[in-house]
């Protein structure tokens, strides 16, 4: 039996951004498709997504065509041409799509976005590209930091499992190579920041900074998670 998608996403524009997205998104085995109005971009990956097509994404009969209803996201990423981004945006916001993530390069331009509907609005640069996909990829972790040579700074939701048990009782080091460096709680309506020891306790509603290379971590989410 082959490995399960990791989420169904949508990206609409094959530039640098775009790109990084989607090739971060296919490493971690998701299924996405892909708008471009560009056929030479749509055949450099028409061997590699589920769909990939040529299409002007502010057309609305086109557009309209395509059953989105099941997308986990669909990333908006036209070039400089925010002026298509943000026809896309409303038309993906009015079939119901779940999640619209929208290019921006200015401020005003994500007040823009937001007015009009975009669930997260994003400026272009490679690194937010992966990082953007990786925090699609992990449902429970509330941010992801991508570091150098393949590790990540991750916060993440304590799992159940963990509650009222010390880290040394986890033992994230000897399971999954994987060190809580940190964790937040609130306490008196504020969110404070601890270093833990080896005795710490995890509480319900702790949120774990955990550090480490992106297999280990992805392990580890997927096995309690």
């Amino acid at each position: 039996m082959g490995e399960k998608s990791r989420g169904r996403y949508l990206i609409i524009g094959l530039g640098r951004f775009g790109t990084s997205v989607l090739e971060t998104l296919l490493d971690a085995k998701s299924e996405v498709i892909v708008f471009d109005n560009d056929e030479e971009k749509i055949k450099l990956f028409k061997d590699v997504v589920e769909t990939a097509i040529v299409l002007d994404a502010t057309n609305e009969e086109a557009l309209k065509k395509f059953d989105l209803s099941d997308i986990d996201a669909a990333i908006v990423t036209m070039g400089e041409f925010f002026e298509s981004n943000l026809l896309t945006t409303v038309l993906l916001k009015q079939m119901n799509v779940k999640r619209v993530i929208s290019r921006a390069s200015t401020a005003i331009e994500e007040k823009i976005l937001k007015k009009v509907g975009a669930d997260t609005v994003i400026f272009p640069e490679v690194e937010m590209g992966k990082k953007l996909a990786n925090t699609l990829l992990r449902k429970s972790v509330e941010e992801a930091i991508p570091l150098s040579d393949g590790n990540s700074i991750v916060h993440v939701k304590a799992p159940l499992s963990f509650h009222h048990k010390s880290l040394k009782e986890i033992d994230l080091r000897k399971n999954y190579s994987i060190n809580v460096v940190a964790l937040k709680r609130m306490e008196d309506d504020k969110e404070k920041t601890y270093i833990p020891d080896s005795d710490t306790k995890i509480e319900e509603h702790d949120l774990l900074i955990i550090v480490g290379s992106n297999e280990n971590i992805d392990r580890f989410i997927k096995e309690q998670l």
